[in-house]
């Protein structure tokens, strides 16, 4: 997630493979930005109604805002790319990937300026100082580096070999950093000194996400625990929690102002905060669509609604597209594969001449997509218990079709 300057727009990034730009005072999207063919992991403004995005398909895409287009592509990383930050000023772009390097890119050419090597496992997030100068990138390798920005070289090793880093933050004043990933703990570290300040406390679980306010006063924390932590960094202790997501925290950021906080998540909303009173503002943007029937007075379909739980993540069960990773299964049976409107298909499926019935759908969950569907977007997915296999196709076609659920219970299959 990222805010403009003025405090007025958001983006959002989303494992459904789109940009989402926001209007905040009205809640409403402006834009659908919907090129990437993998899941988008980060994303940045850029001056002159810009924005950058880095995803699982291994690029960065500067998107024009106002003509809702990418402009650029940056190729060169060999792998997802979960890492990204731009330079105050808007001239450089550092992208961190799991080929376990770091990219430095000019934005008005689109050229590679720099290679960081050093990292020795998936580099997860990367963050410019205040000044431009320096770069400081977190690692599953639980390294945290610093390094020179125009050079290239690297400055110091603040931590290595510990626990996989997923968050790292500047402190204002551009010599301090919060520091957080599996460990669960929220460090503070002085990056000249390489030394460990203070250790702010602990969530229950993983931390994902960290935003430094403005003044430099507070640190927000988010993560596996589904709560945001707000800690006072002058008395260095836990001060407010704000509950309310229904599942774990991405991103975190505050306006410029300080006045209000944004979060993301895996409930699929990104959610206001008022910093002041820590209540939420408004609604949630990208409301979730209501959960599928789960038919507990039926125990194969009651099974067959547990086995989906895995799909639900990319496909939804009603009509139209809410802008998952994969497209709606309603209506399934009988249809031709890649032929849903509004869902950006991968040209395999467009040109396939598969039709979705229970003979094909039982086949891609017995050899995985891999094989039924080679080069399309599917990840990797079997279901290895035929029982499990039966329960789910009678829940999808009960959930899908018209009147599925009573041609089940014609059938006997209760």
């Amino acid at each position: 997630m990222a805010l403009s300057v003025d405090g007025r727009f958001a983006l959002t990034a989303s494992f459904d493979y789109t940009v989402i730009y926001w209007d905040l005072e009205r809640q409403a999207a402006l834009a659908v930005l919907d090129e990437h063919e993998a899941a988008v992991n980060a994303v940045a403004f850029l001056p002159n109604n810009r924005a950058l995005s880095a995803s699982d398909d291994g690029t960065l895409r500067l998107w024009n805002l106002k003509e809702e287009r990418a402009e650029k592509v940056l190729r060169g990383h060999e792998g997802r790319v979960p890492a990204l930050a731009v330079s105050p000023d808007g001239h450089l772009a550092a992208s961190g990937g799991w080929d376990q390097t770091i990219r430095i890119w000019d934005l008005e050419t689109g050229e590679l300026l720099q290679l960081l090597e050093g990292h020795e496992n998936n580099v997860n997030v990367v963050a410019f100082s205040p000044d431009g100068r320096q770069l400081l990138s977190g690692g599953y390798d639980g390294i945290v580096a610093l390094w020179d920005v125009e050079s290239g070289e690297l400055q110091r090793l603040i931590s290595r070999g510990g626990f996989p880093i997923n968050a790292v933050a500047f402190m204002p004043d551009g010599g301090r950093a919060v520091i957080a990933g599996v460990d669960e703990a929220i460090r503070l570290w002085d990056l000249q000194a390489g030394t460990q300040l203070a250790t702010l406390g602990k969530q229950d679980g993983a931390v994902f996400a960290l935003a430094i306010h403005p003044d430099g006063s507070i640190v927000a924390s988010a993560g596996l625990d589904q709560r945001i932590h707000l800690w006072n960094l002058r008395l260095l202790k836990e001060e407010a929690l704000l509950p309310g997501h229904l599942g774990p925290v991405w991103a975190l950021e505050f306006t410029p102002d300080g006045r209000q906080l944004l979060s993301a998540g895996a409930d699929d909303v990104a959610r206001i905060w008022d910093v002041k009173s820590r209540e939420e503002i408004g609604f949630s943007l990208a409301e979730r669509a209501p959960e599928p029937p789960l038919f507990t007075g039926n125990p194969l379909l009651a099974r067959g609604a547990k086995v989906y739980r895995t799909c639900a993540v990319c496909h939804s069960l009603t009509p139209g597209s809410d802008r998952r990773a994969g497209p709606s299964l309603h209506g399934i049976f009988g249809r031709k594969a890649g032929t849903l409107e509004d869902y950006n298909y991968s040209e395999a499926l467009k040109a396939s001449d598969l039709i979705w019935n229970e003979e094909t759908i039982a086949e891609l969950f017995r050899k995985g997509p891999h094989i039924v569907t080679p080069g399309s977007k599917m990840p990797i997915q079997r279901v290895g218990s035929e029982e499990d296999l039966k329960a789910l196709l009678a829940y999808l076609e009960a959930v899908t079709q018209p009147g599925g659920q009573n041609r089940k219970e014609e059938r006997g299959e209760r």
